[in-house]
């Protein structure tokens, strides 16, 4: 038995992608002994290579046939292509519609790995409609994420599981002193960063420096976050948001928006909120936490609420989870 990850071909850093790659890992360590293979497909590219992270998980190539989907020419068509006896899925929220309604036909068990909820609603929805009611289990990357899915498809309430992702400890903790540094993701909601760069920068003191977090392998993001005392959220309908987690692990003060699914673990200790939007006030807020920080002789977050975030996405509990997958699948 083969327990296949179907991964969209991202290049540039997306923690999506992380998160598949992670969880195929964990999933391959804790049942290497059944005998059972866990790997990851790229759909339809011959030599995609993933290169800001580091995985030891098996890439598995496969070009599917074409087939005409909505009016247009698609490389989907999955039927024969995969053994009811032999392979088991896990689909991303993306590729339900695109592959769901196949595996369904073929008889061939998958599963569905909702890491935004925000995502779900895309394509036909009598598809959509199959492909989640014919899943053997549908992952949840957050309670924000399994709520959507509640709502959206009434029915397949039993088949959710909430999985944790974990996020590496080793890399992502607090190590030496601290800098002046600003950090934030100019991916991420260019328009508001680029109205809350504006707002500041006749405002921010000169011994302060806003430092853009782009490019960097996850060793160097890692870096960069040990030494940042403030990171700026600009999360946007995320199923969970895994930058501030790792900012906060980091030791940062993390300033900005929940994106609906940080709201589980954006404690006061920590976070502070921002109304998505009210980019004036980010700034005044921003300004406000750096005018703090000066009037302090040491700077330091609260290590109870650092610890305990540290735990809700630990390698143990997401292996917990995973367990639990395991046994819905009948792996």
């Amino acid at each position: 038995m083969e327990l296949i990850y179907f991964c969209p071909d991202v290049k540039k850093p997306v923690g999506g992608i992380k998160v598949i790659y992670r969880q195929a890992e964990v999933v391959q360590e804790i049942i290497r002994h059944k005998g059972v293979a866990v790997s990851v497909m790229h759909p339809n590219t011959w030599f995609f290579k993933i290169k800001w992270f580091e995985s030891k998980i098996k890439i598995r190539r496969g070009f599917f046939k074409w087939h005409w989907a909505a009016g247009k020419p698609s490389c989907s068509k999955i039927i024969g292509s995969f053994d009811s006896k032999k392979h088991m899925i896990v689909l991303p929220e993306l590729w339900a519609r695109k592959y769901g309604h196949q595996l369904a036909d073929m008889g061939v068990p998958y599963a569905i790995f909702v890491q935004n909820g925000y995502y779900i609603s895309k394509g036909n929805l009598d598809v959509l409609n199959k492909a989640y009611q014919s899943a053997r289990c549908i992952m949840t990357i957050s309670e924000d994420a399994t709520q959507c899915v509640a709502l959206a498809f009434p029915g397949c309430e039993s088949k959710i599981l909430r999985v944790h992702c974990s996020v590496d400890g080793t890399r992502f903790r607090t190590v030496g002193l601290k800098e002046n540094i600003i950090t934030y993701m100019p991916r991420k909601l260019a328009d508001h960063s680029s109205k809350v760069l504006f707002f500041l920068r006749n405002n921010l003191p000169a011994h302060w420096r806003i430092v853009p977090i782009q490019g960097l392998s996850e060793e160097a993001v890692a870096k960069l976050l040990q030494r940042s005392k403030i990171f700026m959220s600009f999360s946007h309908f995320e199923g969970l948001g895994l930058p501030p987690i790792e900012a906060a692990l980091a030791g940062n003060q993390v300033i900005g928006y929940t994106g609906q699914g940080g709201k589980e673990y954006w404690v006061p200790e920590i976070f502070d909120e921002i109304n998505s939007g009210d980019v004036m006030g980010f700034a005044k807020h921003v300004l406000l936490k750096v005018r703090e920080m000066d009037q302090r002789n040491s700077f330091l977050l609260n290590a109870g609420a650092i610890q305990k975030l540290s735990g809700t996405y630990s390698v143990e509990q997401e292996k917990s989870d995973m367990r639990r997958f395991i046994e819905i699948m009948s792996l």
